[in-house]
């Protein structure tokens, strides 16, 4: 999903999304800071897209693989 510039991953295809993926959030300074909604962690900030995108496949949930079709809840 994308929201305000922002591009939201999920495990999952359908709402309500997973929220256990990383995000990018780009700042105003310049520079992305990663965090994972779930818990609100910060995983990092990254001064480029690679970077923060790299952040985000480093710190996927264990047993993260393709999504699945359906909700969260299907997880």
């Amino acid at each position: 999903m994308v929201s305000h510039g922002v591009l939201y991953l999920s495990r999952c295809t359908q709402y309500p999304w997973s929220r256990d993926v990383g995000t990018a959030f780009p700042q105003s300074v310049g520079g992305y800071r990663v965090r994972r909604e779930s818990d609100r962690t910060l995983i990092g900030v990254a001064a480029t897209v690679e970077e923060a995108y790299e952040l985000i496949a480093a710190n996927l949930p264990d047993n993260c693989g393709p999504a699945v079709f359906g909700s969260a809840d299907d997880l």
